[in-house]
């Protein structure tokens, strides 16, 4: 992926995770919810560019799935900086938005991130996010953008991790051969479940 279809590959995800009870949560007002949504994922992508490895699905030329995949990095130090540099970023979207929201984010960040520390250890990949156009599911577009990465991966005998808070979305990613680690609340509708997929050796 290159800059070029940056657009597009925000205008996904934002039409994808939309309506999602996640981001309902996190942002109720709908209109926020999308301003929200497309500084979110329009940062993710950008800092992603060159580090992050981006594969498209394309149909009849237009671009219909997206799955970002996180490379392990090369020493802890460089986690902790990208983390650093990450963390900082965040905070400065979230000042145009309601103290709902950030409240919301942040604590959610947090949930994320202590799941996450607690149930695997570098080196691993991670896929965050992976998401199809409304009209295209049921094409497996999906699958193939997940089936392709997985066979690299395994190559080099390394664990994936992903988190959803789409209960519907655990069975697909179970062929896959991740298991749900934890289960940690979100708010009293919204379960934040960790998975990994085990190294292949």
């Amino acid at each position: 992926m290159t800059a070029g279809n940056l657009d597009d590959a925000v205008s996904l995800l934002t039409t994808s995770f939309q309506d999602r009870p996640f981001y309902t949560y996190i942002a109720p007002n709908p209109a926020e919810r999308r301003s929200f949504l497309i500084a979110n994922f329009n940062q993710r992508i950008t800092q992603g560019l060159g580090v992050n490895e981006i594969d498209l699905a394309l149909i009849d030329g237009k671009l219909v799935g997206i799955a970002v995949w996180l490379p392990p990095p090369a020493a802890h130090e460089a986690d902790a900086i990208s983390h650093t540099a990450a963390d900082h970023a965040l905070e400065e979207l979230l000042r145009a938005y309601s103290t709902g929201v950030q409240e919301r984010f942040l604590a959610f960040i947090k949930t994320l991130i202590q799941a996450r520390e607690q149930t695997i250890q570098q080196p691993f990949w991670s896929l965050a996010p992976i998401a199809v156009l409304p009209t295209a599911r049921g094409k497996g577009v999906a699958s193939a953008l997940i089936t392709k990465k997985l066979k690299e991966i395994d190559e080099s005998s390394l664990p994936c991790f992903l988190a959803t808070q789409d209960k519907e979305n655990i069975a697909i990613y179970e062929k896959f051969a991740f298991q749900v680690q934890r289960k940690d609340p979100v708010s009293s509708i919204i379960t934040h479940y960790t998975m990994i997929r085990p190294a292949n050796r």
